[in-house]
């Protein structure tokens, strides 16, 4: 029996489609669908998961590349990869 393989996670549709359209092309077989998380009600807000058959570095290191991330993985995006985040608090309201 084989051992599942873990699943990819991503926010983005065409993150997901662009990844499963390279993987495919280096002959791995993708499974893409919608997954809702605990609490999300809009199903326009759940993630897309992708499973890879064979699971190797490989595929690690392309999802680092094309955005997705996976449950426990608790490396660190490269510095300056996030969005920018403000100074300080922003103010609103009585002037």
């Amino acid at each position: 029996m084989s051992e599942r393989s873990p699943e990819i996670y991503f926010d983005e549709a065409d993150d997901a489609a662009e990844l499963v359209k390279a993987l495919t092309a280096e002959g791995y077989a993708a499974d893409l669908r919608r997954e809702p998380f605990a609490g999300e009600d809009d199903a326009e807000d759940h993630a897309w998961a992708l499973t890879v058959s064979p699971f190797d570095e490989r595929v690690v290191e392309m999802v680092d590349v094309y955005g997705g991330w996976m449950p426990g993985d608790e490396r660190l995006p490269a510095e300056g990869t996030g969005p920018a985040l403000p100074d300080g608090p922003k103010r609103r309201g009585r002037e």
